[in-house]
């Protein structure tokens, strides 16, 4: 009886050591799992002494099973962090299943939307240690566009130091920012050889929120001249997402459109323009050729991308022409001079934005 007790704790002993000595893989699938070139983006964290190794990947989707399976030759790995060899990489073997999402991924390596699980599998040579598998699932969802928003395309605004407004990354990866460039079209030039070529007037990463005032030590803008402006999405020196290069022009007739009377303007029409100042009440109008409805639409903060605007009251489209009123200063979550969003959801399907200039009534 006494044997017995004394073996089971240096056996455990014995297991604790064992695991002390292997790897773990560190992978981040959100970043990396889009595509096969992101799958050696993993890194092996050894805590013992130099060892030699490979490295096995399986892909599995849920619905499809199996979609690649990626076998690397001997490397070496030493203690601590170690990325995956590129010569490793180079020369691993990639096999695609023969069913349908592994069939689409051999065509440009880039894995389409599904429920993926990817399995990394470390086998040690010469050594004790049983090999390593860790497995790590992900939702892969394709991103969206990244759309501009303000200045519109082609736009023509009066001010010089203008807000810089653009749609959020979508889906959103934790840790990621933007970066945004914008310089001066020269003569001869499109708005992409702009960016490539000329000084910029603005570079800026490191951007969280998807709105950038201008920024004070940069130059202003000039009147008269047409500039190009784009912005990218990226985590560390990963490139997640990028718009398309838009342009404006600085010209001084006054883009700020101020509601002064009683009338009401088409949705369609405002949306067009730069922005406008609401002094209390925000006022459009809306034709609904449809069955009555609730109007969809949301406010957001342009200065603070995370305030939440509260109390926004419920309101319902009646069918043929509706002149609709949004009393803002009651909500009491605007600030006088702040930039806002709304964005509202039209009948037909499409999406209005109309970025707008709190005033307190006086």
């Amino acid at each position: 009886m006494y044997k017995r007790y004394i073996i089971i704790p240096i056996l455990l002993l014995i297991t604790s050591l064992s695991a002390f000595g292997q790897a773990t893989i560190q992978f981040i699938p959100e970043l990396y799992g889009r595509n096969v070139d992101g799958l050696f983006k993993c890194t092996i964290i050894n805590p013992s002494q130099g060892q030699s190794v490979n490295l096995s990947i399986v892909v599995k989707e849920r619905s499809a099973g199996t979609v690649c399976i990626i076998k690397t030759q001997l490397f070496n790995i030493i203690q601590g962090a170690n990325p995956l060899p590129f010569s490793a990489a180079r020369s691993a073997s990639l096999q695609f299943s023969n069913n349908s999402i592994g069939r689409l991924s051999s065509a440009n390596h880039t894995f389409p939307e599904g429920d993926y699980e990817y399995c990394y599998t470390l086998t040690y040579l010469r050594s004790d240690l049983l090999p390593v598998e860790q497995c790590f699932d992900y939702t892969l969802a394709p991103f969206a566009e990244l759309h501009l928003t303000d200045p519109y395309d082609k736009d023509k605004i009066c001010d010089k130091r203008p807000l810089l407004t653009w749609q959020p990354l979508l889906p959103g990866i934790p840790g990621s920012a933007y970066q945004l460039v914008l310089a001066e079209i020269k003569s001869g030039q499109n708005a992409t050889e702009a960016l490539n070529y000329n000084l910029a007037v603005i570079n800026q990463s490191n951007i969280i929120s998807p709105v950038l005032p201008y920024p004070s030590i940069a130059r202003e803008l000039e009147k008269g001249k047409t500039y190009a402006w784009q912005v990218t999405a990226y985590k560390d020196q990963t490139i997640l997402n990028r718009s398309e290069v838009w342009s404006f022009t600085v010209d001084c007739q006054d883009s700020v459109k101020k509601v002064v009377d009683d009338g009401y303007r088409d949705i369609e029409d405002l949306s067009k323009g730069n922005y406008y100042i609401a002094t209390g009440i925000l006022k459009f109008a809306v034709v609904n050729p449809y069955q009555a409805q609730d109007l969809k639409y949301t406010i957001t903060s342009l200065n603070e991308p995370d305030k939440k605007i509260k109390r926004l009251p419920k309101l319902k489209l009646q069918s043929g022409l509706n002149q609709i009123n949004i009393d803002i200063t009651s909500m009491g979550s605007f600030s006088a001079g702040d930039n806002y969003l709304l964005k509202v959801w039209l009948p037909n399907g499409m999406v209005k934005s109309l970025r707008f200039i709190y005033v307190e009534v006086k």
